[in-house]
C-alpha cells in the first residue's frame, strides 16, 4: 500500500497546541472515520518525543 503523507521526515512543524518540533518518524494505520489515520513522531524543542496526528499540525516552519 502506498501512503501519501502530507509532511516529510525532517520538517519542523508547529502544532495547534503551540508546540514545535522536527518530524523523526511517521505512521499510518486504519482509522475509524477515515481509511487511513496518519500520525507523526515529533522531537520537541525540549528534547522530548511525542506522537501527533496529522490533523493537529498547523504548518511547516522549517526543515
Amino acid at each position: 500500500m502506498i501512503v501519501d503523507f502530507k509532511y516529510s521526515l525532517g520538517d519542523v512543524v508547529r502544532t495547534r497546541r503551540g508546540d514545535s518540533g522536527k518530524i523523526v518518524a511517521m505512521s499510518a494505520s486504519e482509522g475509524r472515520n477515515e481509511p487511513l489515520f496518519r500520525s507523526y513522531r515529533l522531537e520537541l524543542d525540549d528534547g522530548t518525543l511525542t506522537w501527533c496526528p496529522e490533523f493537529r499540525i498547523e504548518h511547516v516552519i522549517g526543515w
